[in-house]
């Protein structure tokens, strides 16, 4: 008798289980996409114990007849594809027929659903078997019940996190998919209590109201650009609403959340001297193409996606956003609130009689709110946000207010008004203090001058042909073998740019010639930096890199805290502030100008209520 057998059909689902069903969200997952495929606009996802117990989802879309139904559990039934053809342009977000089998292989799975036609079904699925095929009485739509996910796989049911983070994966997955379709109509509970909620009104701003704040949603920038392949639209924070971690920006395509890591760097680098070091803008980047331009069908998660034609593709989302980001004016406005008068307690102990005890009140005066400053008017033509001294933690589902209106405020694209600052004078030799008619600026001397010398030595170096000029002392580099076989390919390209580089054995690379505008610079730094970018992206990117040394050259060049200067050349940095195309951060992406209003003033001393 031969080795080789044929799996039990049982066995294989559960064997696809391991890739399609991780954890207690991938159900969920897989269970939204169906309902949203069958066209509903309103989905219900009830959880008990964070879906580790019972994930219950409820629409209201097209629902599934006896014979579908059963069809359904069977591996590789889907009414999303017909042809091979097909595969090539997926429009809808399940198609591979494996999802439904495999949840209910390692689980006890409970179905209600009517076509409209009939009355409707009742199934049992426990373990891949049927138990129960029953006439049901139902509305139009599905009613999915998965309990005790893992309970007949002991080794995936120990992975299972805590019940919180389970949970958190969840609200995660269910906040970019609400972002995807705000035509649809969410809410999550969980043992009865209400998470999170949409009104379905096709309204993205209300959803990120929802997923991310109130505060956060008003201050939101639309955007919406399009060529001969691609269209793109959707909301970005300006650099001052920024986070700690890159899952603030959702990257939907077609109307599925997918994970891209090419795209995200181009929607990061759109923020580039925008951005302190390892913050990261809020985003929700909606992109719609032909489906044949995009393959889904990478991974069993669906979640990875290749483009045709990714390069161009991130060069438009990288000059879209930047050019709507160049149109936004954004000055930190600080926030006066009330002085706080600060009694001591009670002192409880005997007082010695011979030592008067003094009572002094203290006086604590915040001069900086760190939450988003309340927007009076309905429309604006000038972002203007507070000054977040550190990152402030949202939750990223909304426990209050799950459902409320949103109106869409669109700020007036039209140029950046000069500034037009009037010099009062210098305070502790680091920071500028100027007016105009609107109130008191505070600038920072030397991130003023970092942005002033970056402009300057950007434009010199954009003109810099690839001049060249011969090393004395040729530098010699190692590397890897693989590393070598990486750069070996780009060495060719390098000459035009006045890099010339050969091999020198041994694992060695040697630079005969750099060009001429490195000269003065790090030369090493500089060919390292580049040869390093090669290996990483494959590619060289000669603007990039100019564009690095623009940001090093200004900053060794300005001038430092704690260092005074006189009014004539103080002067003149507040006209060349004035004239830079982004007076508002320095390279590294902190903020230069912080503004303190009129009205701020008057409030503190009393002259306004």
């Amino acid at each position: 008798m031969g080795k080789i057998r044929r799996m039990s059909e049982q066995l294989a689902n559960m064997i696809a289980a391991g890739e399609v069903i991780e954890r207690p969200a991938s159900v969920v997952k897989e269970l939204l996409e169906n309902a949203i495929d069958a066209n509903s606009t309103s989905i219900e996802i009830q959880l008990q114990d964070s879906g580790v117990r019972q994930i219950r989802v409820i629409d209201n879309g097209e629902g599934m007849s006896e014979s579908d139904a059963l069809l359904a559990f069977e591996r590789h039934a889907t009414s999303k594809v017909k042809t091979q053809y097909d595969i090539f342009r997926i429009q809808t977000l399940g198609f591979r027929g494996e999802a439904l089998p495999s949840i209910a292989s390692v689980s006890d799975v409970h179905v209600k659903t009517s076509d409209g036609a009939s009355s409707g079904v009742h199934l049992n699925i426990k373990a891949g078997e049927v138990l129960v095929n029953e006439p049901g009485v139902m509305r139009k739509g599905t009613e999915m019940e998965v309990n005790h996910l893992f309970f007949n796989t002991p080794a995936r049911l120990k992975h299972i996190k805590s019940l919180n983070t389970e949970l958190s994966h969840i609200t995660d997955y269910l906040n970019k998919i609400a972002l995807s379709h705000p035509e649809i109509a969410f809410k999550l509970l969980n043992n009865q209590r209400l998470l999170f909620q949409t009104n379905g009104q096709n309204n993205l701003q209300s959803v990120i109201a929802s997923v991310y704040g109130f505060d956060v949603a008003k201050k939101m920038i639309p955007f919406s650009a399009k060529n001969d392949d691609f269209e793109i639209s959707g909301f970005l924070s300006d650099p001052i609403i920024n986070r700690a971690s890159r899952n603030y920006v959702t990257i939907i395509v077609n109307g599925r959340a997918i994970r891209n890591y090419n795209l995200m760097r181009s929607i990061i680098e759109a923020y580039h001297t925008l951005l302190p070091k390892d913050k990261y803008p809020i985003v929700v980047l909606n992109l719609k193409l032909d489906p044949i331009l995009v393959d889904v069908n990478v991974h069993p998660a669906k979640l990875e996606v290749r483009f045709s034609q990714e390069e161009s593709l991130k060069t438009f989302i990288y000059h879209e956003l930047r050019n709507v980001l160049k149109q936004v004016e954004y000055i930190p406005e600080t926030q006066i609130e009330e002085p706080k008068v600060v009694m001591p307690k009670p002192i409880q102990q005997t007082l010695s009689l011979t030592k008067e005890a003094t009572f002094k009140p203290t006086i604590a005066v915040q001069m900086v709110d760190e939450n988003p400053i309340e927007l009076k008017k309905e429309s604006v033509d000038v972002k203007k946000e507070s000054v977040h001294v550190e990152e402030v933690a949202e939750p990223m589902v909304s426990l209050e207010q799950p459902a409320q209106d949103f109106k869409v405020v669109v700020p007036t694209r039209q140029a950046i008004p000069q500034l037009e600052l009037h010099y009062i004078g210098q305070l502790h030799g680091t920071y500028l203090l100027a007016q105009n008619e609107e109130g008191l600026f505070i600038v920072d001397q030397h991130a003023a001058m970092e942005r002033i010398q970056y402009e300057k030595n950007y434009a010199l170096l954009k003109d810099v042909k690839g001049d060249c000029i011969e090393l004395i002392i040729p530098m010699v580099l190692k590397y890897s073998a693989n590393e070598l076989l990486l750069l070996k390919e780009s060495l060719p390209s390098l000459m035009k740019f006045g890099f010339e580089i050969e091999e020198f054995g041994g694992q060695s690379l040697v630079v005969r010639t750099i060009p001429v505008w490195v000269q003065n610079l790090d030369a090493k730094l500089i060919v390292e930096t580049i040869l390093q970018q090669i290996i990483y992206d494959n590619k060289v990117d000669i603007g990039k890199l100019r564009e690095s040394v623009a940001i090093m050259m200004s900053c060794k060049g300005s001038i430092k805290a704690n260092q005074y200067i006189n009014e004539h050349e103080i002067k003149q940095m507040l006209v060349d502030l004035c004239l830079c195309d982004q007076p508002y951060t320095c390279p590294h992406g902190r903020p230069i100008i912080v503004k303190l209003t009129k009205y701020e003033i008057e409030k503190l001393f009393k002259r306004v209520m």
